[in-house]
């Protein structure tokens, strides 16, 4: 796990798509040289966490996928672009796309669940290392110098 993506100012907003781009959609959509399946690109409404990256290339989201009755599909990042490959617009349309977007909003939730418990942790520590430090204050400030007075106090 990145620890760096924990503390992310970045990372506001659920985890979800915005659009398709539709000039990456094949220019013979609609046509009769339109082809059966292709690649659709969605743009991200936020960048991705490498958290959130990283659950999504987890193999049980293709295997949520195949038993959801999408076996061919595959799913991959390029920057803010997700690139669903082996599909079409009335797939996507007829469920695929709901599908994706209840997967993303459960990594997007996941990974948020995940730093908010690191966040903790480090407060925890963060809290336990200043007590540490004002008791080591403390003991120096117990030693006395004083010729007269060599015992700790």
């Amino acid at each position: 796990m990145n620890e760096a993506s924990d503390r992310d100012p970045g990372v506001v907003g659920p985890f979800a798509l915005d659009h398709i781009l539709t000039a990456e959609l094949p220019l013979t959509l609609g046509t009769p040289d339109a082809p059966a399946r292709y690649e659709v690109t969605a743009i991200f409404s936020r960048r991705p966490d490498p958290l959130e990256l990283e659950s999504l290339h987890a193999d049980s989201v293709h295997a949520e996928l195949a038993e959801a009755g999408y076996p061919g599909i595959a799913l991959a990042v390029s920057d803010r672009r997700l690139l669903i490959a082996d599909t079409n617009l009335a797939e996507l349309e007829g469920g695929l796309a709901k599908l994706i977007g209840r997967i993303l909003a459960r990594i997007g939730a996941d990974v948020a669940a995940q730093r908010a418990v690191r966040a903790g942790e480090r407060a925890d520590e963060l809290g336990r290392e200043a007590d540490r430090a004002a008791s080591v204050v403390a003991a120096a400030a117990r030693v006395s110098f004083d010729p007269q007075v060599s015992a700790y106090r």
